[in-house]
C-alpha cells in the first residue's frame, strides 16, 4: 500500500500553491500521521509515506471519514478535497460518507481483499467508477491510473 501512495503522488505538483496530501491511518480508532500543510517536496512526502506504521485492529470506515472531515480538511481558497479510502476490512457507517460529500469533498475507495463489501465502499465512494476492488496489496498498483486520472479530471470540474 505504501508503494501505491508514493506512486500515486508522483503525478501531482506538491507545495503550499500546489497539491497537498494528508496521511490518516485507521483501525478501531482514525489517527493522523501527517497533516496537509506538513510536507511540501515529493521527497518529504514519499519518505513520511515510507515511515507509516499500522497497528492492526479492526476496521472503522465511519470513523475515518469523519476524521478527515473534522480535522483534516480546512477551509482554503477553492481547493478540491479528495479522499483515497484504502481498506482491506468491513465496516458499517452512518452518515459519515454523505457528510464529506455534502462539504464537496470526492471520495475515491479501494477495497483490497475478497472479503470487502464491494456496495459498501460504493455508497461511499462519489460515483460508482470510483470504486476499485483488488484481491491483494501486491496488485493495488494496477488501478493507480484510473485513481490517477479521475481524480485530477474530478478536481478540473469540483471549484
Amino acid at each position: 500500500m505504501k508503494r501505491f501512495v508514493r506512486e500515486f503522488m508522483e503525478h501531482f505538483t506538491i507545495g503550499p500553491t500546489a497539491n497537498q496530501f494528508s496521511v490518516v491511518v485507521f483501525n478501531d480508532v482514525a489517527r493522523e500521521v501527517f497533516s496537509l500543510n506538513r510536507h511540501f517536496s515529493l521527497s518529504d512526502i514519499q519518505s513520511a509515506v515510507m515511515n507509516v506504521t499500522y497497528s492492526g485492529g479492526g476496521t472503522s470506515i465511519g470513523k475515518a471519514l469523519d476524521y478527515a472531515r473534522l480535522v483534516s480538511f480546512t477551509s482554503s481558497r477553492g481547493a478540491a478535497k479528495i479522499v483515497i479510502l484504502i481498506t482491506d476490512g468491513q465496516s458499517s457507517i452512518s452518515n459519515e460518507a454523505q457528510l464529506l460529500k455534502d462539504q464537496n469533498v470526492t471520495i475515491f475507495c479501494i477495497g483490497v481483499t475478497t472479503g470487502i463489501k464491494e456496495q459498501l465502499l460504493r455508497n461511499v465512494s462519489t460515483h460508482n467508477d470510483y470504486t476499485n476492488i483488488t484481491d491483494k496489496f501486491t496488485t493495488i498498483s494496477r488501478i493507480k491510473a484510473h485513481v490517477v486520472e479521475k481524480s485530477c479530471a474530478d478536481r478540473m470540474y469540483n471549484f
